[in-house]
């Protein structure tokens, strides 16, 4: 940790509309109660007012809020994590996310890079072909470890490999006229993590959230990258099929859940902190 830096912040990313839903109400009670020691900043677009008991505003250009496409646009980008340089840690906390106890310290004294709900295979993600850590929607993050994957020199694409599936196959008038691309790509400033993520949001096969950026290739950048393991992730959080993840979990609730109104919402039922109790 750097001198003077803080340990962790808890960063709530906002919709462009100061009114919370009743679920919402719930997400920010869990937050306020089992939370209420760390600082908290709701993350705003510039345009809005809002005011929530107990949390500063970081406010980001219009431009970032109001759609899936638009968060991710944020949360790759290093601007936004710059902001909280301050921080050694971030947790990431969306008004569809819980937390049911403080526990907080001890996940950043894991040193982890990100922690996050697993994906599991079940019905409710068929689309999971291999059990990972995880999604972003209640997660940690390590401020220092995500901006060195700003700045990696690896390459997104090898140049060679690059050249080989685009143009290989081509007459040889096509490789001609695309030679000048075959020489970019060995330009770091023109194939690096930044394109990369700058392109995220435009994936076409169901993971251009940026949480799956964080998941599956920060490490190609930064080998180092330390991601949860699918054990440690079920400790930290569920998401999908919570009865399956709380069998998987030993039978113990973890630290949070992220989803929990779309997900099997009658297992969170006795959990919620009613307006009285908090």
């Amino acid at each position: 940790m750097k001198i003077h830096q803080k340990r962790v912040a808890v960063v709530v990313p906002m919709h462009n509309r100061s009114e919370l839903t009743p679920d919402e109400q719930i997400s920010f009670r869990h937050l306020t109660h089992y939370l209420h020691a760390y600082d908290k900043y709701l993350v705003v677009p510039n345009s809005l007012s809002i005011d929530l008991p107990g949390c500063s505003l970081k406010r980001f250009g219009d431009e970032y809020f109001g759609s899936v496409a638009a968060n991710t646009r944020l949360l790759l980008s290093e601007t936004f994590y710059r902001s909280f340089s301050e921080y050694q840690y971030i947790l990431i906390y969306h008004l569809d996310a819980l937390v049911f106890s403080d526990q907080l310290e001890a996940w950043c004294d894991t040193e982890l890079d990100y922690i996050g709900p697993p994906w599991i295979h079940c019905a409710d993600s068929p689309w999971v072909k291999e059990a990972r850590v995880g999604n972003g929607g209640l997660s940690l993050r390590k401020i220092e470890s995500f901006l060195k994957v700003f700045h990696s020199d690896v390459y997104w694409m090898e140049p060679e490999e690059y050249w080989r599936e685009r143009y290989a196959g081509m007459p040889a008038y096509v490789r001609m006229l695309n030679l000048p691309r075959r020489f970019a790509k060995r330009l770091s400033w023109l194939n690096n993590a930044r394109l990369e993520m700058s392109q995220w949001h435009l994936r076409p096969d169901g993971t251009k959230n940026e949480d799956h950026f964080w998941s599956d290739r920060a490490k190609h950048y930064v080998p180092d990258f330390r991601v949860a393991s699918v054990e440690v992730g079920l400790r930290f959080a569920f998401e999908v099929a919570p009865r399956l993840c709380y069998d998987m979990n030993h039978r113990q609730l973890p630290f949070g859940c992220h989803a929990w109104p779309r997900y099997d919402r009658s297992f969170w039922e006795p959990y919620l902190i009613t307006p009285h109790a908090a």
